[in-house]
């Protein structure tokens, strides 16, 4: 027999073994979530029939109301009202953290003590506090130039607190609670490589915090912050409560005098979900522009 047909007959022998031992992978069924799946289609097969055969919804109604003057204003005072909340809460939030990890236990106490009050009390009630205690607290307000004779402002504070500076006050104050503790973490994800390597730079502390630490945990805490303006949004509804015209106030007021709530309440709904995708995509192209890393 010649090497020829030595090595044939060995590449016959080793592919016929392959061929043996080669295993058929079989990927198991996922029953189960295929089951599930089929059980919540069914349901929400079931909701949207009954929701259908009850007449529910009338559409007429709701694309009567879709584009009204009135819901478009009251959408514009929501969006307005969360976005400058956002950033007020955002200062807050920065300096409630930074005294949180300032070292100084007094600062940090006081952090703690404010996070833990607006964390804990629901916001609503922080709403209609800050509408009815600030008038008690400072029935006249009073601002003046120092050391001249010009009043900037001189009224009593039920003029001056309208139910959009005691929604703006409450929602800020209650989402600084939250955001203190989105920023604090951030803070602390900044690897201490990078402080120390400011700091064997001669830079002071300031400089480094504000060069190269907030900097980075901006990035980090950019998604979080994203999920709060979305919740911010929709919490400016709790802003009815102390009569200002936002989106849900607005559409309260027609449902009201016409009885159709449960078509004013898809309009609301559909216009939170439009400020809701509106800061979704902001915040995607964010993250974009902004990575982590």
């Amino acid at each position: 027999m010649t090497m020829k047909s030595v090595a044939q007959a060995s590449a016959t022998v080793d592919d016929t073994h392959s061929r043996q031992t080669r295993k058929r992978i079989v990927h198991r069924r996922a029953w189960g979530s295929w089951i599930f799946a089929g059980v919540v289609l069914g349901l929400l097969v079931a909701i949207v029939d009954a929701a259908v055969s009850a007449h529910v919804v009338d559409a007429s109604v709701f694309a009567n109301y879709l584009f009204s003057r009135k819901i478009l204003e009251g959408a514009g005072n929501s969006l307005l009202l969360g976005t400058v909340a956002l950033f007020a809460a955002g200062a807050v939030g920065l300096i409630a953290a930074l005294m949180r990890v300032s070292g100084n236990p007094v600062l940090a106490t006081l952090s703690s003590v404010y996070v833990y009050l607006f964390r804990g009390t629901p916001m609503l009630i922080q709403l209609i506090f800050w509408f009815n205690a600030f008038p008690l607290m400072f029935p006249q307000l009073h601002v003046a130039i120092p050391f001249t004779d010009h009043v900037l402002i001189d009224g009593p504070m039920t003029e001056v607190v309208t139910p959009w500076i005691a929604a703006l006050i409450g929602l800020s104050l209650a989402e600084g609670a939250y955001m203190a503790e989105i920023i604090r973490a951030g803070l602390r994800a900044v690897d201490t490589g990078q402080r120390d390597a400011a700091c064997a730079l001669g830079m002071r502390r300031g400089q480094i915090l504000y060069r190269v630490v907030i900097p980075q945990a901006a990035r980090i805490i950019l998604p979080a912050a994203g999920n709060q303006y979305i919740l911010l949004l929709k919490s400016t509804s709790l802003a009815s409560a102390i009569g200002y015209l936002e989106l849900l106030r607005v559409t309260t007021d027609i449902y009201s005098a016409n009885f159709r709530v449960v078509e004013l309440l898809c309009v609301a709904g559909f216009w939170y979900l439009v400020m809701t995708a509106f800061a979704t995509a902001l915040q995607m192209l964010l993250e974009r522009l902004y990575p982590h890393r």
